[in-house]
């Protein structure tokens, strides 16, 4: 059975997506834009409201950001193009003086941050139903008109409003059932699901591996964090919403 997807370039100058671990000194990011960060910009082009927008009209935290609402169940596929799926990362400083930044003397904050550097992902989106449900039709449609022709109701950015989000190359993709026992892209897993004695090519083998957020808990939408896993092993066990795109093979989560 064939299902149709949307597909796009996703890539920015920088990144910033912000782990909620952090120590007293550095603010660190995910690797990779996570599933919810995607919905977030997604839900900024089509205009849906975020957290933000929660506090400012009084809505409780026990309720979901209305992108969040709307497009939990959107599946994403993931493909980050790079080498082994890592970007490179550097610490930036600088200072917070808008004055309500910080209590210290001065209102002055210190700050460093950990940013991507030319993070760049080709990301696929499939709304198929399944046991969780779907994207409502005319909010997908939606969706679709405005990546398909570049329009926007908000910039979308990349984790911080300084990183405008480059959005190219979108079109429709005819997914095929998963072919073979390798994953081309992003997905969550386990580990031990992997055999590193087989690799793509009979290269020499890598995995990239983070716990990533994979969408949001009530109250107080916290994460809910997932193993993310990118390989060129074979995979022991494909994951279900495994299918095929020309010469990759692509799980949605």
């Amino acid at each position: 059975m064939n299902n149709k997807a949307l597909k796009f370039n996703l890539s920015g100058k920088l990144a910033f997506f912000k782990k909620p671990d952090v120590n007293a000194k550095v603010y660190f990011t995910y690797n990779n834009i996570h599933k919810v960060a995607l919905l977030g910009l997604l839900g900024a082009i089509i205009g849906l409201k975020g957290y933000r927008n929660n506090e400012m009209f009084g809505e409780g935290k026990d309720l979901y950001p209305e992108f969040y609402e709307k497009l939990q169940h959107l599946k994403v596929s993931i493909v980050p193009n790079s080498e082994r799926g890592y970007f490179s990362k550097k610490v930036q400083y600088f200072n917070n003086s808008v004055g309500y930044a910080s209590s210290e003397e001065g209102g002055n904050l210190m700050v460093f941050e950990q940013w991507l550097e030319n993070p760049h992902w080709t990301i696929y989106l499939l709304n198929n139903g399944g046991d969780k449900g779907e994207v409502d039709k005319s909010l997908w449609d939606k969706l679709c008109d405005y990546l398909l022709t570049g329009k926007c109701i908000y910039v979308p950015y990349l984790g911080k409003n300084d990183f405008p989000a480059c959005i190219t190359k979108s079109s429709q993709a005819v997914l095929e059932e998963s072919r073979g026992s390798f994953i081309n892209s992003l997905f969550p897993g386990e580990l031990s699901n992997l055999n590193d004695d087989l690799t793509i090519n009979d290269d020499n083998a890598f995995i990239f591996t983070e716990y990533s957020p994979m969408g949001l808990i009530k109250p107080k939408n916290i994460y809910r964090f997932e193993r993310v896993i990118y390989t060129n092993c074979k995979v022991n066990n494909i994951p279900p919403n495994t299918y095929s795109y020309q010469d990759k093979n692509l799980c949605f989560y």
